[in-house]
């Protein structure tokens, strides 16, 4: 990756970090007041009718957003029309989730799920009037204008979801609390942007052509995200899906906030490498090893601590601990989906994006497969523990899909990935057994986890990359600039 371009991701990273862990703060926050305010059947209720309506948007969502990040040419004429496409996605969207409200509610057997639909409805309505030239600050690399469109409507909608669930104390907090959100959102895109888009399908041929891709892919991911909820809407209770909502999304909570800046920040700057494969390949070695370096531990490390940290987080005694063995299974989903997620990104710039499609298929299959004789031998923990599983084998398929469509070499994706995933393993054991061995419980076990597994995986990483031979990978790089900055 050239210096300009590198820097370039460096700063959109820090910016994109600082964003993720600002909303990610008022995210805790929110938990921590919504956690003890309302009960698990709350976020169980409000989480199905999410699921049904993901599964519902899901077949009108033309990802038009990476149709024009991708394109190094769009003009206004793309942008009216991918915002044109998203207005009417999201008008058929609500109509559909009002018309299909009552059997909703037939189903399962309670009458509430129909309001519940109904707002999330008009959320949706309201939400497809955001301005498309927010895309502009992505594609344009204007980091603190996108930080602050982000992060400041975060906090009004923060505030607001919490002065609800005071004064409701149910289910319509949460759903409420969203439409209050997409408002402050809609209001933001337009006084943030000067960008006015107009009705328009002017270029929707050419946004086609690359969306439909995407749109496969995106059923596609939709199964494999949300199957594991719908399995268990069909098998439990609301409170157990509420546990199991908890512990998915806290989970996957440490990856994302570093997964998603970076990749937010790589993407556009990929792009301006399309035609020179070389640097395209030194630039996915190196976000992949960065990424690898830090995500095995992020992810791991919340698994081992998990014990320690649900009781204080989300308060209430024992009412959350059994969130606690599913986190323990999801973490390692995502470990693998934080490594295989850069190779989706390269696939997707590199113009290969149809083969992501068809990963994401093999994907449902292995996830349609596994879900339900999981629950049946070992219940919830059993999906979380298979979902760990299916994340192992598409790191797998990915990293083929790249070695042979990219030309990206093994030995390579090996010598990136091995330091960080035994240590990664290694301090999970560790952690894992720490109590053990000692009487210490609650904050203070916390904090003795915390800094042990600091230790023994940063020690382990140099230690492995010593032995290698001191590889010119992610090791040496971050060793080389903490050598410049200090030294």
């Amino acid at each position: 990756m050239p210096p300009t371009l590198s820097k370039q991701v460096f700063n959109g990273t820090m910016w994109y970090v600082g964003m993720r862990w600002a909303i990610r703060l008022l995210g805790v926050i929110s938990s921590a007041f919504l956690a003890r305010l309302l009960m698990p059947e709350d976020f169980g209720l409000v989480a199905l009718v999410m699921v049904i309506y993901g599964f519902i948007s899901l077949f009108f969502d033309f990802g038009v957003n990476w149709a024009l990040i991708q394109n190094k040419n769009a003009t206004n004429g793309h942008f009216d029309t991918a915002w044109t496409v998203r207005l009417i996605q999201s008008l058929v969207v609500a109509v559909l989730l009002v018309i299909f409200a009552p059997w909703i509610a037939s189903f399962y057997n309670d009458t509430s799920l129909v309001l519940i639909c109904q707002i999330i409805a008009a959320a949706t309505l309201v939400r497809g009037f955001e301005n498309i030239g927010t895309i502009k600050l992505q594609k344009e690399l204007q980091f603190s204008k996108d930080f602050k469109y982000n992060v400041l409507p975060k906090a009004l909608s923060t505030c607001t979801t919490i002065a609800l669930a005071y004064y409701f104390k149910s289910f319509l907090a949460l759903v409420i609390g969203l439409v209050f959100s997409n408002v402050i959102i809609v209001i933001a895109s337009y006084y943030m942007v000067s960008y006015r888009p107009q009705l328009s399908l002017g270029k929707l041929g050419e946004i086609w052509g690359f969306s439909k891709w995407i749109l496969i892919r995106s059923i596609a991911r939709f199964i494999n995200g949300q199957g594991d909820i719908l399995v268990l809407s069909l098998l439990t209770t609301p409170i157990k899906i509420g546990y199991y909502r908890w512990a998915s999304e806290l989970s996957s909570m440490t990856v994302t906030e570093i997964q998603q800046p970076f990749s937010r920040a790589l993407a556009p700057s990929l792009v301006q490498l399309k035609g020179d494969n070389d640097r395209l390949l030194s630039a996915y070695y190196r976000a992949l090893s960065m990424m690898t370096l830090v995500c095995v531990p992020a992810a791991l490390g919340f698994g081992a601590i998990a014990e320690e940290l649900i009781p204080i987080f989300l308060g209430g005694g024992d009412k959350w601990l059994p969130v606690v063995p599913i986190i323990q299974g999801l973490v390692f989903l995502s470990m693998f989906s934080s490594m295989f997620g850069i190779s989706m990104s390269l696939l997707t710039i590199s113009e290969n994006v149809k083969y992501t499609a068809y990963a994401n298929w093999l994907q449902v299959v292995f996830t349609l497969v596994t879900l339900y004789p999981a629950y049946l031998i070992w219940e919830i923990e059993g999906i979380a523990y298979s979902r760990a599983l299916i994340g192992l084998v598409m790191f797998i398929i990915y990293s083929a899909l790249v070695v042979k469509k990219c030309s990206v070499k093994t030995n390579e994706l090996a010598k990136i990935v091995k330091r960080p995933v035994i240590a990664g393993v290694l301090m999970y054991i560790l952690l894992m057994n720490i109590s053990s061995y000692t009487a210490i419980d609650g904050w203070q076990l916390l904090a003795i986890k915390c800094c042990i597994g600091v230790l023994f995986y940063t020690s382990t990483v140099l230690l492995l990359w010593l032995i290698s031979g001191k590889e010119e990978t992610g090791e040496a790089e971050i060793i080389g600039y903490l050598h410049h900055k200090f030294f």
